[in-house]
This record gives structure tokens, sequence and C-alpha cells, in this order.
């Protein structure tokens, strides 16, 4: 607990210094390198010692990846916008709290639809999670499309806060949407820019491919520096989750070619047919997942165990019967 105060404290006094010590110095590099110590120090102690096969180990990970993410942005690259301390606060909460105005988020259907979705969700992963543990097999195919089922339902967890936080506001704000439905893409720059995991793509995309394109002038660069941010990322939350060394090449490498790939769609000079678009799309990312999925495919199962989907336990809640076999 102390410990847990300590780091908060120190993040707090990072943004802090960051926003009134370096942040008005006029070299953009000193900025950059002195914000980037203090992020990179703060990270490496608050996720050091961190149990494998942990859910909440994860997210630390991801928190400090994002939170340094935006404020090395907002410190380095934002000097020329006027922000108060309290706006430049707020920016960093909101990838705690990714509360908008319900006029600009996507696929705000009115709440009752919001519930059913959430239910047809909820069923679908725990149908999911209990066939995964049930399988304990090798990596292929169709073990990977259960855990792409698995990944876009279990944001039911977010629809639930989003649908109150809606209530609660009068329908005028809700929560940002982690997914919008994936498997609709036609292109890998729809899936990553406007379909999947919707919340690191805002912070991604404000915080390193809109600086760097402006910067450069070149939608091809930032986006391979996106992308490999993003694969290292990854990484470290696979080191952190499996403490698998194996595995940490090949997701790297998963990043860096949907990186090249995207970059090749934003120089093509026309637009493939739609079904020829969403059948490429999802073949690519098919042939490619095996070198992101194959840690938590082989070693899923125990951290299923540990890290039991959301309300599996409630008796209440209908258990959809298992196939009698393993794909």
């Amino acid at each position: 607990m102390a410990l847990s105060l300590f780091i908060f404290i120190s993040w707090f006094v990072c943004i802090l210094t960051c926003y009134y010590i370096i942040r008005p110095f006029s070299i953009k590099l000193v900025r950059f390198i002195l914000t980037s110590f203090l992020c990179i120090l703060l990270s490496y102690i608050t996720c050091q010692n961190l149990p494998r096969f942990n859910a909440l180990a994860i997210f630390t990970v991801v928190i400090c990846w994002l939170t340094s993410i935006r404020l090395i942005a907002l410190t380095s690259f934002s000097t020329n916008i006027l922000l108060t301390f309290q706006s430049f606060l707020l920016k960093i909460l909101w990838i705690y709290f990714p509360i908008l105005p319900k006029t600009k988020a996507q696929n705000q259907w009115p709440i009752i639809y919001s519930i059913i979705l959430v239910i047809i969700k909820l069923l679908i992963n725990h149908w999911i999670y209990r066939w995964l543990i049930k399988c304990d097999m090798g990596v292929n195919y169709q073990r990977i499309f259960m855990l792409y089922l698995f990944l876009i339902t279990i944001p039911y967890i977010l629809d639930i806060e989003m649908i109150f936080v809606r209530i609660l506001a009068r329908n005028k704000y809700t929560l940002e949407s982690f997914t919008n439905f994936p498997i609709f893409s036609l292109s890998l720059r729809e899936f990553w820019g406007r379909r999947c995991n919707r919340i690191v793509h805002k912070i991604l995309k404000e915080s390193i491919f809109e600086p760097i394109r402006l910067k450069f002038s070149s939608s091809t660069i930032a986006i391979m520096i996106t992308f490999i941010i993003s694969g290292l990322f990854h990484v470290h939350i696979w080191l952190v989750a499996f403490d698998d060394k194996s595995s940490l090449f090949p997701t790297f490498m998963f990043f860096f070619l949907h990186g090249i790939a995207c970059s090749i769609e934003t120089n093509m000079k026309f637009q493939l047919p739609v079904y020829v678009g969403w059948t490429i799309t999802h073949a690519f990312l098919l042939i490619t997942s095996p070198l992101v999925a194959r840690p938590f495919i082989e070693k899923g199962s125990l951290f299923l165990i540990r890290n039991p989907t959301p309300f599996i336990n409630v008796r209440w809640i209908p258990k959809l019967p298992l196939p009698n076999f393993c794909p």
C-alpha cells in the first residue's frame, strides 16, 4: 500500500514537473529528453516485480505506457497550444475516464439497444471463456478465432459503464467505445484507425501520429513510428504477462508488418472493391495473428483461470452449452 501511494504521488509530481518546469523550456529536444527520462524511470519503477499471469499487472503496464506517451506529447510537442494546468491534467486523466460528448461518439444507439448488445456480448464471452479453458491445445487458426471473439466481446464491462454514464448524464455524455465492430473493417487502416481499441488509437494518433506527420510532412513515417512504438508497447505487455522472451520478436514483427501494410494502403492510388478489401484485410490479419497470439494461446488457460472474466460465477446468468470437441 505504501509503495502504491509512493508511485501515485511520484507520477503526480512528474506531471507537475513536466507542466511547470520542463514545458517552458524553449528547446524541443531538451523537453523531449527530460520528459522521456522521467516517464521511463517511473514506468520502470512502477512495473518492477509485477506478478505474472495477472490482469492487473497488464493494466499497470498499459497505463504506464499510455500516460507516458500522452505526457511526452503534451510536454514536448504541444507548447504552441495554450493549456492551463487543469486542461493539461484532464487530457492525461482522459486515459482513465474516456468521457466525451454523445454528439462526438460513434454507434450511440438508444440505451435499450446497448443493453441488448451487452447481454449478447456477455453470453458469448462467458461461452468462449469456458471453452478456452476446457481446450488447452496448441496454436491454430481456430483457437486464434476463439481468442479474437473473446477479446472483442469482453468490452461488455466498458459497455455497462457507458450505459450508466449515459443515464447519469441524461444522454448528453458517454464513454469512448472500446471497439467498433472490427469484423466490418474493409482495410487495415480502418481496422486500426476506426474500429480496434479506439481508446489506445486516440492516444497514439494524437500523441505520436499527428505530431510526427506535421514534423516530417509524411504519413508513411508517422505510421511506421506509431506502429513501432505500439509494437514495443505490446512486447512489454507480453513480457510482464507471460515472461516469454521467445515471443518478443514475433510480437514486434506483427506490428511492424502491419505498419508496412498500412503505409502501402495510404499510398495506394485506387480503392479496392468492398468484398476484395474485406477479404484481403482479414486474410492478412489471420495470417499474421500467430505472431502476436502465440503466447496467450499457449499459456492462456493459466492466465484465464487466474483472471476469470467478470460475472462468470454469477449463477443466475445463463450458460451456453459447450461443444463436445476442441478446435
